[in-house]
């Protein structure tokens, strides 16, 4: 979180746009933290997009456009993975978006599988809210157990692997002691 994926993409979806490409963009429902029919980054830019309440409701949701871009892609798990090789066996190009290890600092699905069919990958890191080294890691500040939970600043802040600590499920969600 807070390294400037959805902002990357909403460049790249007006670069797209003013070359006159196809493309959709796709959003998960469930994450309410947008305005409704829109991705939208932390500083408030925006680009259209389609909300889609289930992985396998991406194909449909993608028509027929020649680009298909999925923002915040890990909130529909395992399930955006055969759709994205289904996009990609009819000749579409995929670009997707999200956050690949999650607040306990497991991977989050879809990217495993997912970094088995990219063509290319990019990583992007923030700035450690604690120290100012690069971020990897996105440490939950709510109790919450749940592996998703929508939020912004309020509810997680990114962390280097030094800073990171691991939530614990036996602890609602989080474990804050070894901070410095």
């Amino acid at each position: 979180m807070f390294a400037g994926k959805t902002t990357l993409l909403i460049e790249r979806v007006e670069s797209l746009r003013r070359s006159g490409q196809s493309l959709r963009v796709l959003r998960p429902a469930r994450d309410t933290r947008s305005m409704p029919g829109s991705i939208q980054t932390h500083g408030g830019a925006h680009a259209s997009a389609i909300e889609v309440e289930r992985g396998d409701e991406i194909v449909a949701a993608a028509g027929d456009a020649a680009i298909v871009i999925i923002d915040e892609v890990h909130f529909f798990g395992e399930h955006a993975v055969e759709p994205c090789r289904a996009l990609l066996r009819a000749g579409r190009t995929v670009v997707v978006a999200g956050v690949e290890i999650d607040h306990f600092g497991k991977p989050f699905d879809p990217f495993p599988q997912l970094l088995q069919i990219a063509d290319s990958v990019r990583r992007l890191q923030g700035v450690c809210a604690r120290c100012g080294a690069p971020s990897t890691h996105t440490q939950r500040l709510i109790p919450a157990s749940d592996r998703i939970v929508a939020g912004g600043e309020e509810s997680y802040e990114p962390r280097c692997a030094t800073c990171f600590v691991p939530s614990r499920p036996d602890r609602g969600g989080m474990d804050l002691g070894r901070l410095p």
